[in-house]
């Protein structure tokens, strides 16, 4: 919702293409990965990664926003592209340590989000984008609030 707050433009795709909108929320996914950190990981000798030596019994633990923020991965990546060609992401985890409640998730944000644009139009913050509260007391993101008006 902030970013249909602040980028109402980009989100013409709901009301002119509606069958693009599981690409809408696969984008949105990417852009705003919900989970921050992998699975931690425990090296059991040492190796080095991306010039940076890993310890023997150090734990390296993957920042998942970061990954989805890859330029190698996603060209312009920290624009909000619903035109982006549809490449996984690792939004909801990654390999055998995948969310299960991922495909409820997708489900849920492609009926709430065109749901809520069609209800709501003209929605907008009623404060900066920079006065939001955003959560930093989990691993997940997030805010605590959202004043909007429509």
């Amino acid at each position: 919702l902030v970013s249909y707050a602040l980028q109402p433009e980009k989100f013409s795709v709901v009301h002119e293409h509606p069958e693009r909108i599981p690409l809408l929320v696969e984008e949105l996914l990417r852009y705003h990965t919900v989970s921050q950190l992998g699975l931690g990981r425990i090296a059991t000798e040492d190796v080095e990664v991306g010039g940076v030596t890993v310890r023997a019994g150090q734990m390296v633990v993957a920042a998942l926003p970061l990954a989805n923020r890859d330029e190698s991965v996603f060209p312009n990546p920290d624009e909000l592209d619903f035109d982006r060609p549809s490449v996984p992401h690792v939004g909801f985890g990654y390999g055998p340590h995948q969310c299960v409640g991922q495909a409820l998730a997708r489900v849920e944000l492609q009926e709430a989000i065109p749901a809520v644009i069609r209800r709501l139009p003209g929605m907008r913050l009623t404060c900066a984008l920079e006065d939001l509260p955003f959560r930093h007391d989990m691993a997940t993101y997030g805010i605590h609030e959202l004043p909007m008006t429509w």
